[in-house]
């Protein structure tokens, strides 16, 4: 864990010297059971939104990615995490992931420049007050799509 750490640290302050597709720098915490709205640029350039429940969990995808608890600041409900921190990046891209089957972590086309925007989520957020109870809710695949522009 203390290598994964340090590799994140490392990686965020690479990202916070080079421009890239997300520039803010700062964590936004959001509710369990609050309606956010996700955002991400695809591989296309085209902005992508979709609304929905922070904490929902929608079962897995389609290449068999695991997506409770989205929002969360790590893998699922109980994935690697600084605490059950849910922030705004991190739900953009928890979103995104699913509804794109990223892999890659900033190296995935579609969802890249998301992961990078979480990195200091999962860092930060235990630290500024993020973390919050998981919710236990049954897998509900959701009935919209996100819309990119």
């Amino acid at each position: 864990m203390l290598t994964l750490l340090l590799t994140l640290l490392a990686t965020t302050a690479l990202t916070h010297a080079t421009p890239a597709t997300h520039h803010k720098r700062s964590v936004t915490c959001l509710k369990v059971g609050a309606t956010a709205t996700a955002t991400w640029t695809n591989s296309a350039g085209k902005t992508c939104t979709y609304t929905g429940v922070v904490g929902s969990n929608y079962g897995t995808n389609s290449a068999g990615g695991e997506y409770s608890c989205n929002g969360r600041c790590g893998a699922g409900c109980t994935g690697l995490g600084l605490g059950n921190v849910y922030t705004q990046d991190c739900w953009s891209h928890d979103i995104c992931s699913y509804f794109n089957n990223a892999s890659g972590g900033a190296s995935d086309p579609n969802c890249g420049a998301a992961f990078a925007a979480a990195r200091d989520d999962f860092l930060l957020g235990l630290v500024e007050g993020c973390s919050q109870t998981n919710p236990s809710d049954a897998a509900v695949k959701p009935t919209t799509q996100p819309v990119c522009s």
